[in-house]
């Protein structure tokens, strides 16, 4: 049974070891990983029933240090085959990008040629802004220590990013040479 694109987030982050809920969601929140997966706290706790009914995750109740039981998650051997498929079945085929901008885009010649470029030049500054932003966390994350995998995750945003400043720059390009409006 194939899993979803959550469950497999929650997965990976067993695959590092023993977790309870709020360990997983402190991890969701460092990692920033909302913007990636769909894992809320509330989605976090129904994915776990849900693996754990599958057979992908085991439970076990622990006492904390407050003296209170919690359940620890663990990933099974099944889980790790189910979280394997997913992963392969994810770089099997390169998804396509959704760009709310693109209905902008597609309908620019609404504007007049002067505030097209204008608009673009603005839209080029925020993408070198989210640039910016990618750049700390990488920084970030290499002073945290982490693996690579992490790491490249923060750069390929940037790679991304730095593609459409090629468009956007093209697109400038393209309207400055046309003759009208």
């Amino acid at each position: 049974m194939s899993i979803t694109s959550a469950e497999a987030a929650l997965l990976g982050l067993l695959t590092e070891g023993e977790k309870h809920p709020y360990q997983i969601e402190k991890d969701v929140q460092f990692r920033d990983m909302r913007f990636w997966t769909e894992l809320s706290m509330s989605a976090i706790y129904k994915t776990l029933v849900k693996l754990e009914t599958l057979g992908y995750v085991e439970s076990s109740t622990e006492i904390s240090e407050e003296n209170r039981a919690r359940k620890i998650y663990k990933i099974t051997p099944e889980g790790i085959e189910a979280f394997k498929d997913k992963l392969t079945e994810l770089v099997a085929e390169p998804e396509h990008v959704r760009w709310q901008s693109e209905i902008a885009f597609y309908n620019f010649d609404i504007f007049p040629k002067d505030t097209q470029i204008t608009l673009l030049k603005s839209y080029r500054k925020k993408l070198e802004e989210k640039i910016s932003c990618y750049r700390d966390l990488e920084a970030f994350l290499i002073k945290e220590g982490c693996s690579m995998y992490p790491i490249s995750i923060s750069l390929r945003p940037i790679y991304l990013l730095q593609g459409e400043i090629l468009w956007v720059d093209d697109f400038i390009d393209k309207i400055s040479k046309t003759t009208g409006k």
